[in-house]
């Protein structure tokens, strides 16, 4: 993989300091920590991820104070960090609240997609932990993938301190979800963070990935309902849900508008993606296709 050069900006807000650190750990190092399927076929549930800290200008594996997840490749699927990695900028690029995340390599040159934990901060020698529940838990229940959008909507009007915008953080991040292909964001996926002042949020988007990119066969568009649907979803639908959970239809069209039109710059970042060349053009496939729908 050609190594990514990060601006200082970038690598201070991920690492404290303008490095670019190494890795010095291998693929199947990493496979020998963690590799567990999941009961269904989930991107989540095959894919090993290690929690690290920064050791000077290296990561390094920890059991306790990870300031960072790792997620190398993984054979069941392909290039699932250079996927990620996209996705999460193109989320950055729409305005999402991402977790700060950079595409590194292994020791033997493969691929990681390492992301900033938010739920830890450094005060001195010290990794602190903030309270971080997500909805899998608040709402409880064996399935992860049970329940709808608006269940989670519900939550967020019941806990957090400034609901309405946090509910149109939510529409962001599901329309988005929708567009990129996004059929594995389940409840672990959407979480509520406590601040140091006891103020509750959701939390920065995660786990933004084309699960449909590398499942074709994937059996729903949303995890979790909108509307009533898993499938076939289009524009009225997300109206539909702005208006059951309290959105202003005006921001709703507005934002959805603001998505439409990124598509050129969409395709144009797909192109100039890590991605190998085929699953660039079923990307862009993806993308035409749902934002299409969104007409």
């Amino acid at each position: 993989m050609a190594t990514i050069k990060y601006d200082d900006r970038t690598l201070r807000a991920l690492f404290g300091k303008p490095i670019q650190p190494t890795i010095p750990i291998s693929l199947n190092e990493i496979s020998i920590e963690a590799q567990k399927l999941a009961g269904k076929l989930s991107i989540s549930g095959v894919q090993p991820k290690l929690s690290v800290r920064l050791d000077g200008d290296k990561l390094i594996p920890v059991d306790t104070d990870g300031q960072y997840i790792l997620k190398p490749q993984t054979q069941d699927f392909p290039e699932l960090p250079q996927n990620e990695y996209l996705c999460m900028q193109m989320g950055k690029r729409f305005g999402l609240n991402t977790a700060a995340c950079v595409l590194l390599e292994l020791s033997d040159g493969s691929p990681a997609y390492v992301v900033k934990r938010f739920d830890r901060f450094k005060k001195g020698r010290r990794i602190e932990k903030l309270a971080c529940e997500d909805m899998h838990q608040i709402l409880g229940g064996p399935d992860k993938y049970a329940g709808s959008h608006e269940q989670v909507a519900k939550v967020i009007k019941e806990h957090c301190r400034f609901a309405p915008l946090e509910l149109q953080r939510l529409f962001e991040m599901t329309v988005f979800n929708l567009t990129i292909g996004n059929g594995d964001a389940h409840r672990k996926n959407f979480s509520l963070l406590t601040s140091a002042d006891g103020t509750v949020a959701l939390s920065p988007a995660y786990d933004l990935v084309s699960s449909r990119l590398v499942i074709p066969e994937e059996d729903a568009e949303l995890a979790l309902s909108l509307n009533g649907k898993h499938n076939r979803l289009r524009r009225a639908d997300f109206l539909a849900f702005a208006d059951h959970v309290g959105i202003a239809a005006t921001y709703a069209a507005d934002r959805i508008a603001g998505l439409l039109s990124l598509q050129d710059e969409f395709l144009q970042m797909v192109g100039e993606s890590m991605l190998t060349a085929g699953l660039r053009d079923r990307l862009k496939d993806i993308l035409t296709e749902r934002l299409g729908r969104l007409e």
